[in-house]
């Protein structure tokens, strides 16, 4: 009897153990699931902080391209700008594009932001391009060597008298110090006028 009764308890023990592992299995997975859970919503939080600020970026661009249109289609400075409660972006720079350049003059405005809480950065490139009014338009080639991942064909082309702009924006969830950090998430917009 005693012998029945040790198998009995062995037997217990051996349930015992079979529940607890089993319940310790399912909590892992929950808590690995949960844990997924949540960097999957970080991720979707930075990815929408980083195309709020290229899509805001890109309302400033069209913005100050409306109100210094004259400014940017000869090439001149245009500053002061600002945007996100900024008056002064950082890393301004200008620069004329002659580079297999035919049938007008082509400028180039580079100028960032960092704004908001969390602190964001949006990065501006716009390119203006004015053909002259007579021949057979303005071309520029060679656009992925100004912009990355310009989509289509590689030269932009534009009418006989006609003023034509390209607008890359490029938005971060992180200031812009840290864009090549691990964790930074990169949205872009770009529009052709």
């Amino acid at each position: 009897m005693v012998s029945n009764q040790k198998k009995q308890q062995g037997f217990a023990l051996l349930l015992t153990l079979l529940v607890v592992t089993v319940l310790i299995s399912v909590g892992v997975s929950i808590l690995s699931l949960s844990i997924t859970q949540v960097r999957l919503a970080s991720n979707a939080r930075d990815s929408e902080v980083a195309f709020h600020a290229a899509n805001a970026g890109m309302e400033c661009a069209l913005y100050w391209r409306r109100e210094k249109a004259a400014q940017m289609e000869s090439g001149a400075d245009m500053r002061p700008i600002g945007c996100f409660g900024d008056s002064t972006p950082n890393n301004y720079s200008q620069s004329t594009i002659t580079s297999g350049v035919s049938g007008g003059q082509v400028y180039r405005y580079r100028y960032e932001f960092e704004w908001g809480a969390p602190v964001r950065c949006t990065q501006i490139d716009t390119i203006v391009g004015v053909a002259s009014l007579s021949g057979a338009g303005l071309q520029i080639p060679n656009m992925r060597s100004y912009l990355a991942g310009y989509p289509g064909s590689n030269t932009k082309v534009c009418e006989a008298g006609t003023r034509c702009s390209v607008i890359s924006v490029q938005g971060y969830n992180k200031a812009c110090g840290s864009v090549n950090d691990y964790g930074t998430v990169q949205r872009e917009v770009l529009l052709q006028l």
